[in-house]
């Protein structure tokens, strides 16, 4: 007879002391005494990290009967979804043998309509189907400059194909190379530029879009100008286009380097004239759609890629912004340093879509990855390649 490891069970005024290896503890040796003793302990535990193991740990014993109904009876009014998803994870791993766990979980999907659900039956599917590594295929080894529109140039390059994508698309009408007829129109060609991006970047890997909110100049004093909120849009485009996200990082400028927008509430000191100055930009990271871990898409990978070097540890990237007599917006070179040091390695094949003066590919060439430039102005298309450095196709 198994020893009595929780005799606080049996009292159930007694409050349960547990950690969470303890609970790792009984799931991973497969007996009916300790089945039961989970199942007492899901009854009286009220914290949900534990309650969360526990369930985990009733999913890995081996009575499949008491299992099931265990499920059965509790999903529909655990009260949390972490405990959902973990009494889902078990239909999927015993629906492999036992079709009344794969039709629960076909049950449990439908019912609750929950994206994480949709996520894990999409990795777990993929993880049945596909076995085995990967190996790295690079397609591009020299530098290539495409002239033209990106939604139609960027059809001369192979699908997954791309490794990274990192760019800053034109601000609508803020500059003098964006001109849009009305902000739906800009919107509207942005998501085909990002749908073209989507084509030809590697399932899993990370597309990064720096952006802000832009201001249209008063066309009148009587008239009042409107901010457009470029950042959160872009989030929708990104997502539509198939990508998802991942984090977002804030770009800080010395304020000396913005343009002052607090001059009449320094004058008046009137509330509702303030307007703060903008120092900070949006570096909006996104993924690929995948039904994988990123792990697949690093195990690609020899380690001696890793970096060892001094990183950044916090979401606010201090990085001084850069004039440019020939490009009113061009990128800092240590913005495009980091952005390919934490997000690519070398020899891959990087891609800026709205390339302007083609600082992402500079620097690209100096950190040895191989870079893809679309640039639809013909003086900053000269202006890249006057080296000859670049392939045109």
């Amino acid at each position: 007879m198994q020893e009595n490891l929780f005799p606080e069970l049996d009292d159930c005024k007694k409050d349960i002391q547990l950690t969470i290896p303890e609970i790792k503890n009984l799931g991973l040796v497969r007996s009916e005494e300790n089945l039961q003793t989970l199942l007492k302990l899901y009854d009286k535990i009220d914290d949900i990290d534990l309650k969360r193991e526990v369930v985990s740990s009733i999913g890995r014993q081996k009575n499949d009967k008491i299992i099931f109904d265990f499920i059965k009876s509790h999903v529909y009014n655990c009260g949390f979804m972490d405990i959902v998803y973990q009494m889902y994870r078990t239909c999927l791993y015993k629906g492999r043998t036992n079709a009344a766990f794969k039709e629960l979980g076909v049950e449990l999907k439908e019912y609750f309509n929950n994206e994480v659900l949709d996520k894990m039956y999409d990795y777990f599917s993929y993880k049945q189907s596909h076995t085995g590594k990967k190996n790295r295929v690079i397609k591009y080894q020299n530098p290539i400059l495409l002239r033209g529109n990106n939604v139609e140039t960027l059809n001369k390059i192979d699908e997954n194909s791309v490794q990274l994508i990192f760019t800053s698309p034109p601000y609508y009408n803020a500059k003098i190379y964006s001109n849009y007829h009305s902000y739906k129109d800009y919107l509207k060609d942005m998501f085909q530029s990002l749908k073209a991006c989507h084509r030809v970047l590697e399932d899993g890997r990370f597309i990064i879009v720096n952006v802000s909110p832009v201001i249209s100049k008063r066309a009148g004093r009587e008239f009042e100008s409107i901010r457009y909120p470029i950042h959160f849009d872009f989030h929708n485009l990104l997502t539509c286009a198939g990508f998802y996200f991942v984090d977002e990082i804030q770009w800080i400028k010395p304020e000396s380097s913005v343009k002052n927008r607090n001059g009449g509430y320094q004058q008046t000191r009137m509330p509702l004239s303030y307007k703060p100055n903008c120092i900070n930009e949006s570096i909006m990271v996104y993924r690929k759609n995948a039904p994988f871990l990123l792990d697949k898409n690093i195990a690609m990978y020899d380690k001696s890629f890793a970096c060892d070097e001094k990183f950044d540890s916090s979401s606010c990237w201090y990085i001084a912004p850069t004039a440019n007599k020939n490009h009113p917006a061009v990128f800092p070179k240590e913005l495009c340093r980091r952005i390919l040091k934490y997000y690519s390695f070398r020899g891959d094949v990087v891609l800026d879509p709205f390339a302007g003066s083609g600082t992402f590919g500079e620097v690209a060439i100096e950190m040895k990855r191989t870079p893809i430039l679309c640039e639809q102005n013909e003086f900053y298309c000269d202006l890249i390649n006057e080296d000859n450095i670049y392939v045109q196709l």
